[in-house]
């Protein structure tokens, strides 16, 4: 039987969704990203003998800035090497594109993947805690302003959250590499408030809605002084309010953005101890 490896279809839908419902208790991400994957390409299916029995995504976030995730594999076809083959067949489309960075996340439960990962020539760039918590509807607090693009790319990448993550920010177990132009359009889109004393920026937090569940909220960075993280938690209370939120996640690596969190009643999810995110060692920051 020989595995083939194609792009995605429309077709191949119900064959995804039946192998979601068959991993992760009964739930998974990816049928909810079906159609947008399609739509974007390097979205690929595994067959064997014409029978979808797994699929992976590559998506490019930024001009070279590759991201690697949505590897299933059928559990009935668990244990045959499988996982392994379909990551190497996609890790080699994807070096096609010739990216200038190409990473990927994971749980530390999920032993499988590490070791895929780790044959494939992945190397552990960052560990990050994964905290959730109940949203607080409460009424909004003092009116935060949406600051300067250039001014939060500066705080931001001067916060001790951005050295410990080597540049990175979550969003909903995906990172992006913290740059002006991103910077610029979390800005843009409204998804950024900043507290301002004195005239300078003496707190930045980017909150917006969580990738699988739109209501709620997911926190991508908090940072600032006793003054900047209380009108924080005010203004989150009235943004889960105004939108039904029910639960707020975030995945630190520092200690100081998990304390700011713990002030916003997350707690570390018991499930999974570090979320990891792995980058692919390229040759002179160009695809192999």
């Amino acid at each position: 039987m020989a595995l083939v490896v194609r792009p995605a279809r429309r077709a191949d839908r119900s064959a995804i969704v039946a192998i979601g419902k068959r991993i992760w208790q009964g739930w998974d991400y990816v049928p909810l990203f079906f159609n947008r994957w399609l739509r974007q390409g390097d979205f690929w299916v595994a067959e064997l003998d014409r029978v979808v029995i797994g699929c992976a995504k590559a998506t490019e976030l930024a001009p070279g800035e590759w991201w690697l995730e949505g590897l299933r594999v059928d559990p009935d076809r668990q244990g045959e090497g499988l996982g392994w083959e379909i990551s190497r067949r996609v890790l080699k489309l994807t070096l096609v594109h010739r990216p200038t960075t190409l990473r990927l996340a994971t749980a530390d439960v999920n032993r499988a993947s590490i070791n895929i990962i780790g044959r494939m020539g992945f190397r552990l760039l960052s560990t990050h805690r994964f905290l959730v918590g109940p949203a607080r509807g409460r009424e909004s607090g003092p009116q935060l302003r949406r600051p300067d693009p250039v001014q939060t790319f500066e705080f931001v990448t001067n916060s001790v959250e951005c050295r410990a993550t080597h540049g990175l920010m979550p969003w909903t177990w995906l990172f992006r590499q913290v740059t002006p132009e991103y910077i610029g359009e979390l800005c843009r889109r409204g998804l950024v408030r900043g507290w301002p004393e004195r005239g300078e920026l003496e707190g930045v937090l980017v909150a917006r809605p969580h990738r699988y569940f739109p209501r709620d909220l997911d926190i991508s960075f908090v940072h600032g002084t006793k003054p900047a993280l209380a009108a924080f938690r005010q203004y989150l209370g009235g943004l889960a309010r105004r939108r039904g939120s029910r639960r707020v996640s975030a995945m630190p690596t520092s200690r100081a953005m998990e304390q700011a969190l713990a002030g916003f009643g997350l707690r570390r999810y018991q499930g999974i101890r570090r979320v990891l995110v792995y980058e692919y060692a390229l040759a002179d920051g160009a695809g192999q």
